[in-house]
Parts: C-alpha cells; structure tokens; sequence
C-alpha cells in the first residue's frame, strides 16, 4: 500500500513537473519577456519541481539543474558552472567537514547535551534553546554563524536520536529561523554593503547601522511561529525520548573532557574570533571555513582522518552549488530588469500599503530565481528608484526586500536552510509545510502591525 501511495505521488510530481515547464514554454515572447528568460524559466521550473518533489537525487538534480543551462545555449560554460567559483560553495565544503569532525571526536554531542540540559530537557526546551543559539551566534560574528549553528541543532538531533521526521523538522525550524531567518533584523555587513551602495544614490551620506528598528519584529514573528508549530505538530503527542534525567545520565557518561575534545574547542574558539574579527581587516568570512577546518587533518591536531572523508556527503556541495547557479544564471538573463518591467505600471497610483505589499511579492518571487545576495544586488537600486518616484523612503524599499529574503518556501532559495536541510533531519515536506506558515505569518505581521508602526515612526 504505501508502495503505491508513493508511485502515485512520484506520478503525480513528473506530470506537473513537465506539465508547468511546457505550458511556459508556449507563451509568447515579447519585448522584455525574452527568449533567454522563457528558457530560464523552462529549465529552472523544471528542477525546482523535481527537488521539491523529490523525484530524483540531489546529485542528478544538481547536475542536470547546470548541465541544462549549457547544453540548451541558455549561458557558456563559465556562468553554468560560475557557481563552483564562488566562496559559499568552499565554506559550506569546509562547514560539512567540521561537523563529521566535531562529531567523530565526540565535542557535537558534548556541546548537544550541555544545551539541552541548560533548556531543562524537555522538548520545548530544545525547540527555543536551538533558537536562541541561532540567535546568539549572529550577534557575536555579525550574522556569519549560520553555518556553526547549523552544525550544532544538527548534533542535538543526532544526540537525542532523532530520526527525520515532525520531531526533527521542528528543532531544525527554529535553529533556522533564528541562525538564518534573524539575519533580516540584525547586523550583517554583506547585506547592507549592498543595501547602502544603492541608497546612497538617493541619499549621499547614508549609512546603515542596523535594521533592528525597521524589521525586528521578526523576532517576534519567529516566537509565535514557533509556538503555533507546537500546536500543529501536537508536540504533547510526539513520540520523543525526552526526560531531563536521561539527558543527565548522557552528559555524566561522556566523563571528562578528551584531548581531542579540547583542541576541536581550540579550533571553533578560533573560526569564532575569526568570524568576529574577519570584517576589520576586510577578510571574506568564508576564510575562517575554508582554511580552519583543513587544519583539524594537519600532524599535531590530527582531529580527522580518511574515514571523516569518506562519510562526507558530497552531493550536498553539488547541491548546493547548482541552487547558487540560479541565482547566476537569472542575473546574467535579466530576470531583475524584467521583474521591474512589469511591476512599475502596476504600482502607479496605488496606496502606500498596497504599494509595500507588490514590493514584498516581487521580493518574494525574485527569490525563487535568484539568491539573496543576487536579488539584492539586482533589485536595491530598482526598489530604491521606484519608491522615490512614488514618494517613499529608499531605506524603506530596501528593508522591504531584505524582509521579503525570508519569504521562502523551497530550501534552496536561502543557503542557511538549504544546509539545514541538506543535514538530512528536515523533510521536504515539512520544510514546504512550515516555510509557507511563515509566509503567511510575516505578511500578516507587516500588515497589521509593522505598516502602522513604520508610519508612526515616520519610515514611511
């Protein structure tokens, strides 16, 4: 029975997959809908169909995501592949090792246990415990520990036995939304470098400082996400081996602290310090994760060995890299240029709130065919320049779009929760499930209560 549920599913996933790509592939083209960008559409609605609905695996998908855009004519080698150039590709290499690592050397279960005792070991405790490490992580490396934060909710899965299902998505959920999610309202450097560039075309001496003021509220967004999962999932139901007593018992039979523990302490202190420091001598963060975890091989630390190697999984890079290709690819396109093209007239003469919301979906789409630092790149200026001819504030289309960063519904649109899921404790089911609630959430949010506190404080 379940065999032919699945046979269903996987037939029901390969029509609408090839159905959606052919009925785009029939419409016209026009001035700005573009040969190229009716191909792009094609084969990236295509791929995304088949990892959404899992038809085939990660690998093939990756490659065939990459391969399609070359073999069609679509871009040269050089921008299919452009990709495997970027830094994201080697630190998320570097972030896998230093988990198989820290894991081989038994410190991912040590850290996973101390966190879970500190939340009183309860389940509850872990779900808000995992998000608050989230959260502490980006303040303390200016929103560049999403990776380390990924690895630990990841070992507190491993260290309470999770298997991937419920259980497991609603702990990487709030890891998530706190290690990623929050970098909309916090501190982050690479963002805002963009964001400033293009608002300082209209307002010469701006510099942004924080975001807090304008988008913090997804902090409180998150909470109340968090605790409606709880109901969803019925977490009083869950069939989870949880008891503090037990926790207790885990940690204690770890005894003390080993060598080899100690020196993968040494290097995390290290990647941290990197992290936090990286920004003052105008060093990539990607660095810290492409030089520190290889150094856990060398003689005199010897943390991994082959073994470590060998249980690396290696399609998650390829994954991850196809999915950064997207973003490449619709740059190179023009699928920013031709996203503005048609929502300019649209917005002429709208209301303010109205105008906030098509800024929020535009957002929103964009993110399905561009990375984030992609979509912002392409997108501040032309945000910029729209609200300024309507009688808005720049900074505030601006913030609009990197709130939209998190209106999401697929892994791969935010690499913090395409690693998550990569991890294998998040199901795409269950991703899908929680990500659109949070969608649904945030606009919510913006309309009923961030819209009427930005015109107060006068944003707008």
């Amino acid at each position: 029975m379940l065999k032919k549920n699945h046979d269903r599913v996987a037939l029901i996933g390969w029509i609408v997959s090839i159905l959606v790509p052919v009925i785009v592939s029939l419409l016209p083209v026009s001035g700005i809908f573009t040969g190229s960008l009716k191909t792009f559409f094609v084969i990236t609605l295509f791929v995304i169909l088949i990892i959404a609905f899992e038809l085939l695996p990660k690998l093939i998908a990756a490659i065939l995501l990459s391969s399609l855009c070359l073999i069609s004519g679509l871009v040269p080698a050089d921008i299919a592949f452009a990709s495997w150039t970027s830094t994201t590709v080697w630190m998320v290499m570097g972030g896998l090792i230093l988990s198989n690592v820290l894991e081989d050397c038994g410190l991912l279960k040590r850290i996973a246990f101390f966190v879970i005792r500190k939340c009183g070991g309860t389940y509850t405790g872990v779900v808000f415990g995992c998000f608050i490490i989230g959260i502490i992580l980006n303040l303390i490396t200016f929103c560049n520990g999403w990776l380390v934060a990924s690895v630990l909710v990841y070992g507190i899965c491993r260290a309470m036995d999770l298997k991937p299902s419920k259980e497991s998505a609603l702990v990487c959920f709030a890891g998530t939304i706190g290690a990623t999610g929050c970098t909309v309202c916090l501190f982050y450097p690479g963002y805002f470098s963009i964001m400033e560039e293009s608002i300082r075309e209209f307002i010469p001496d701006f510099t942004m400082t924080s975001s807090f003021q304008y988008n913090g509220w997804f902090v409180l967004w998150s909470v109340l996400l968090i605790l409606i999962m709880m109901k969803v999932y019925r977490i009083k139901d869950l069939k989870i081996n949880v008891h503090k007593e037990y926790f207790e018992e885990q940690y204690a039979a770890l005894g003390k602290v080993s060598t080899k523990e100690k020196k993968a302490i040494l290097m995390i202190v290290l990647l941290l310090a990197y992290l936090m420091t990286c920004r003052l001598f105008g060093l990539p963060e990607a660095y810290g994760f492409m030089v520190i975890p290889f150094l856990m091989f060398i003689p005199g630390i010897r943390l991994g060995d082959e073994n470590t190697l060998k249980r690396l999984n290696y399609s998650t890079v390829f994954f991850v890299s196809a999915c950064l290709g997207i973003g490449t690819v619709g740059a190179a396109v023009g699928f920013g240029d031709f996203l503005t093209a048609i929502v300019v007239p649209v917005l002429e003469g709208k209301g303010t709130l109205v105008v906030c919301l098509i800024f929020l979906t535009m957002g929103m789409i964009a993110n399905l065919f561009m990375t984030p630092y992609a979509m912002l790149g392409g997108l501040s200026l032309p945000f910029a320049q729209i609200a300024v001819s309507l009688g808005m504030s720049p900074v505030a289309a601006c913030m609009l779009l990197l709130y939209s960063c998190e209106l999401l519904f697929f892994p791969y649109e935010s690499a913090g929760n395409l690693i998550m899921y990569e991890f294998g404790m998040l199901p795409m089911k269950e991703f899908i499930k929680q990500m659109t609630l949070k969608t649904i959430i945030m606009y919510l949010g913006f309309i009923f209560v961030m819209y009427t506190m930005w015109h107060l404080l006068g944003f707008i």
